[in-house]
Protein backbone atom coordinates (compact mmCIF):
# COMPACT_ATOMS: atom_id res chain seq x y z
CA UNK A 1 0.00 0.00 0.00
CA UNK A 2 1.07 3.56 -0.67
CA UNK A 3 3.12 4.92 2.27
CA UNK A 4 1.21 8.21 2.29
CA UNK A 5 -2.11 6.35 2.63
CA UNK A 6 -0.94 3.99 5.37
CA UNK A 7 0.67 6.86 7.29
CA UNK A 8 -2.59 8.80 6.96
CA UNK A 9 -4.45 5.85 8.48
CA UNK A 10 -1.96 5.71 11.36
CA UNK A 11 -2.25 9.44 12.05
CA UNK A 12 -6.06 9.16 11.90
CA UNK A 13 -6.31 6.13 14.16
CA UNK A 14 -6.25 8.01 17.47
CA UNK A 15 -9.19 10.23 16.46
CA UNK A 16 -11.38 7.74 14.59
CA UNK A 17 -13.69 7.11 17.56
CA UNK A 18 -14.32 10.86 17.88
CA UNK A 19 -14.88 11.10 14.14
CA UNK A 20 -17.49 8.32 14.33
CA UNK A 21 -19.25 10.20 17.15
CA UNK A 22 -19.24 13.37 15.03
CA UNK A 23 -20.87 11.45 12.20
CA UNK A 24 -23.56 10.23 14.60
CA UNK A 25 -24.30 13.81 15.60
CA UNK A 26 -24.33 15.08 12.03
CA UNK A 27 -26.61 12.28 10.86
CA UNK A 28 -29.00 12.92 13.75
CA UNK A 29 -29.07 16.67 13.05
CA UNK A 30 -29.77 16.05 9.36
CA UNK A 31 -32.58 13.64 10.18
CA UNK A 32 -34.18 15.85 12.83
CA UNK A 33 -33.63 19.00 10.78
CA UNK A 34 -35.34 17.54 7.77
CA UNK A 35 -38.67 18.83 9.05
CA UNK A 36 -37.47 22.39 8.43
CA UNK A 37 -35.62 21.56 5.21
CA UNK A 38 -37.69 22.22 2.11
CA UNK A 39 -35.34 20.52 -0.32
CA UNK A 40 -36.69 17.35 -1.99
CA UNK A 41 -36.94 14.38 0.38
CA UNK A 42 -34.83 12.25 -1.95
CA UNK A 43 -31.95 14.75 -1.70
CA UNK A 44 -32.19 14.71 2.09
CA UNK A 45 -32.29 10.90 2.17
CA UNK A 46 -29.30 10.62 -0.14
CA UNK A 47 -27.29 12.97 2.11
CA UNK A 48 -28.12 10.90 5.19
CA UNK A 49 -27.32 7.66 3.37
CA UNK A 50 -23.99 9.07 2.14
CA UNK A 51 -23.04 10.15 5.68
CA UNK A 52 -24.10 6.77 7.07
CA UNK A 53 -22.01 4.99 4.45
CA UNK A 54 -18.97 7.13 5.26
CA UNK A 55 -19.46 6.44 8.96
CA UNK A 56 -19.56 2.70 8.27
CA UNK A 57 -16.35 2.94 6.23
CA UNK A 58 -14.65 4.65 9.17
CA UNK A 59 -15.93 2.02 11.60
CA UNK A 60 -14.64 -0.75 9.33
CA UNK A 61 -11.25 0.95 9.07
CA UNK A 62 -11.06 1.43 12.83
CA UNK A 63 -11.81 -2.24 13.48
CA UNK A 64 -9.25 -3.39 10.91
CA UNK A 65 -6.56 -1.12 12.37
CA UNK A 66 -7.38 -2.41 15.87
CA UNK A 67 -6.84 -5.99 14.69
CA UNK A 68 -3.62 -5.10 12.88
CA UNK A 69 -2.16 -3.25 15.87
CA UNK A 70 -2.71 -6.31 18.06
CA UNK A 71 0.03 -7.98 16.00
CA UNK A 72 2.66 -5.53 17.25
CA UNK A 73 4.42 -5.89 20.59
CA UNK A 74 4.64 -3.26 23.33
CA UNK A 75 7.93 -1.71 22.17
CA UNK A 76 6.67 -1.50 18.60
CA UNK A 77 3.47 0.15 19.82
CA UNK A 78 5.62 2.69 21.63
CA UNK A 79 7.07 3.68 18.25
CA UNK A 80 3.57 4.12 16.82
CA UNK A 81 2.47 6.07 19.87
CA UNK A 82 5.48 8.38 19.63
CA UNK A 83 5.26 9.13 15.91
CA UNK A 84 1.59 8.83 15.01
CA UNK A 85 -0.87 8.64 17.88
CA UNK A 86 0.54 11.27 20.24
CA UNK A 87 -1.89 10.35 23.02
CA UNK A 88 0.73 10.12 25.77
CA UNK A 89 2.48 13.01 27.54
CA UNK A 90 6.14 13.69 26.77
CA UNK A 91 7.11 12.35 30.19
CA UNK A 92 5.93 8.90 29.06
CA UNK A 93 8.77 8.81 26.53
CA UNK A 94 11.56 9.62 28.97
CA UNK A 95 14.50 7.46 27.98
CA UNK A 96 12.95 6.59 24.63
CA UNK A 97 15.56 6.93 21.89
CA UNK A 98 13.95 8.87 19.06
CA UNK A 99 17.04 10.26 17.39
CA UNK A 100 19.32 7.35 16.51
CA UNK A 101 19.57 5.63 13.15
CA UNK A 102 18.18 2.51 14.82
CA UNK A 103 14.98 4.40 15.74
CA UNK A 104 14.46 5.67 12.18
CA UNK A 105 15.13 2.27 10.66
CA UNK A 106 12.66 0.71 13.10
CA UNK A 107 10.01 3.33 12.18
CA UNK A 108 10.46 2.58 8.47
CA UNK A 109 10.24 -1.15 9.14
CA UNK A 110 7.11 -0.83 11.31
CA UNK A 111 5.42 1.49 8.83
CA UNK A 112 6.09 -0.97 6.00
CA UNK A 113 4.80 -3.91 8.04
CA UNK A 114 1.65 -1.99 9.00
CA UNK A 115 1.13 -1.00 5.37
CA UNK A 116 1.42 -4.62 4.23
CA UNK A 117 -1.00 -5.83 6.90
CA UNK A 118 -3.46 -3.06 6.04
CA UNK A 119 -3.39 -4.09 2.40
CA UNK A 120 -3.90 -7.76 3.34
CA UNK A 121 -6.95 -6.69 5.38
CA UNK A 122 -8.53 -5.29 2.22
CA UNK A 123 -7.60 -1.60 2.46
CA UNK A 124 -5.69 -1.35 -0.81
CA UNK A 125 -4.67 1.80 -2.66
CA UNK A 126 -7.72 1.42 -4.90
CA UNK A 127 -10.10 1.07 -1.93
CA UNK A 128 -8.52 4.02 -0.13
CA UNK A 129 -8.77 6.21 -3.23
CA UNK A 130 -12.30 5.09 -4.11
CA UNK A 131 -13.81 5.26 -0.62
CA UNK A 132 -11.71 7.12 1.90
CA UNK A 133 -10.39 9.99 -0.20
CA UNK A 134 -14.01 11.01 -0.80
CA UNK A 135 -14.29 11.75 2.93
CA UNK A 136 -13.07 15.29 3.60
CA UNK A 137 -11.22 14.28 6.77
CA UNK A 138 -9.07 11.71 4.95
CA UNK A 139 -8.63 13.90 1.89
CA UNK A 140 -7.25 16.77 4.02
CA UNK A 141 -5.16 14.50 6.24
CA UNK A 142 -3.63 12.70 3.27
CA UNK A 143 -2.71 16.03 1.71
CA UNK A 144 -0.98 17.14 4.93
CA UNK A 145 0.89 13.83 5.19
CA UNK A 146 1.99 14.15 1.58
CA UNK A 147 3.30 17.69 2.21
CA UNK A 148 5.13 16.51 5.32
CA UNK A 149 6.72 13.64 3.37
CA UNK A 150 7.82 15.98 0.57
CA UNK A 151 9.37 18.35 3.13
CA UNK A 152 11.19 15.45 4.75
CA UNK A 153 12.58 14.31 1.39
CA UNK A 154 13.78 17.86 0.60
CA UNK A 155 15.46 18.15 4.03
CA UNK A 156 17.17 14.79 3.57
CA UNK A 157 18.43 15.84 0.12
CA UNK A 158 19.80 19.10 1.56
CA UNK A 159 21.65 17.25 4.33
CA UNK A 160 23.19 14.81 1.83
CA UNK A 161 24.27 17.70 -0.41
CA UNK A 162 25.98 19.49 2.49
Amino acid sequence: MNKIYSDSVLYAYSVLENLIDQYDGTIMKKALGSIDDYSPAIVQCEAIIRLSYQKQLIIDLYLKVEEILKKFDESEMMHFEYKYFKRKPRSFFTGFDATSRKYFRKQVSLSKRFSDLLEKSGITDEVFEKDYLLIDFFKDLTERVKEKEEKSIKNTAKKKAA
